[in-house]
């Protein structure tokens, strides 16, 4: 119920569109990137809504291995998770007709911690590591799908930034997302539930003649149940959710995203705990920095 209401207040604060609307059953549109041989570029930035909570805890004081002695396991310690961060997405056309995309790190905020864990202190060092540096590199179609072969959190992350419907839409059609939020594990056993839902909520006519496309997210996860490993002396009970929920404004002459902006968040209970809410935004970035272009 906790994932249902918060989805629920976000979803409805989203439907808030200012402007003049077309009403729903309007003529199609098709929506697809259109990207110039500069390249278009993205400032993505998110930042905490708590940043007490920001800290993800592992406690395995309660895991026990079959023949394992209790003394040689570890208690808890605690891993500092990014308050603020920023990337930088740059699309690039292929002569295929597809789209090239690489997102660079920008920034990584790191809280300091006392008495830091040498498991936190790499995980930070690592994490801070990243700026400067090309994190994802990806292919995707004029429609935004990703092609590529990639990890996840990877996909999910390129997805949420550029996946558009695959087929014209009118206002009032609904679709799914290829986003993929959360992976339990061979070794899960447990109940699920999903939501997932884009719609084309409305077309703003604006007075210059552009038309923009506002298109809701709301995607998540919630998975409650037990990891059964043969190598555990005890199934060990865990619950985990995942939300995305955002507002894109497309702008359909021109084939590119004005704004992107939401809330993602994860709650996650067991040996492993977090609470933590992002809010996130994506802008134009013109002109796309020397550094973000230079960057390996």
């Amino acid at each position: 119920m906790r994932l249902e209401r918060r989805l629920t207040l976000l979803f409805a604060l989203s439907l808030l569109v200012p402007g003049m609307a077309v009403a729903a059953g309007s003529a199609p549109v098709t929506l697809r990137w259109k990207v110039p041989p500069s390249s278009l570029g993205y400032a993505y930035t998110a930042e905490s809504m708590s940043p007490k909570s920001s800290t993800m805890k592992v406690d395995i004081s309660g895991v026990r291995l079959r023949g394992e002695p209790a003394g040689k396991r570890k208690k808890l310690f605690e891993m500092a998770q990014p308050t603020q961060s920023a990337m930088a997405l740059v699309l690039s056309p292929k002569p295929s007709g597809d789209v090239a995309a690489r997102v660079v790190v920008t920034k990584m905020e790191i809280p300091k911690t006392k008495r830091a864990s040498k498991e936190a202190k790499e995980l930070a060092r690592q994490l801070k590591a990243m700026e400067g540096a090309v994190q994802i590199r990806a292919t995707l179609t004029p429609s935004g799908l990703v092609t590529s072969d990639l990890k996840r959190e990877h996909r999910n992350l390129v997805a949420f930034m550029v996946e558009l419907p695959s087929r014209p839409v009118s206002v009032g059609d609904v679709w799914t997302h290829s986003a993929d939020l959360v992976d339990m594990g061979k070794h899960w056993n447990g109940e699920s539930d999903t939501i997932n839902r884009v719609e084309l909520v409305s077309l703003e006519r604006e007075a210059e003649g552009t038309t923009v496309a506002v298109i809701d997210f709301t995607v998540a996860e919630r998975h409650a149940g037990r990891y059964e490993n043969p190598a555990l002396a005890n199934p060990i009970p865990a619950t985990m959710e995942m939300s995305y929920v955002g507002r894109g404004e497309f702008l359909v002459e021109e084939g590119r995203w004005r704004r992107v902006a939401g809330e993602m968040a994860t709650i996650a209970k067991g040996v492993v705990s977090v609470d933590s809410a992002q809010r996130f935004v994506m802008v134009p970035l013109e002109p796309i920095p020397a550094d973000v272009l230079a960057a390996q």
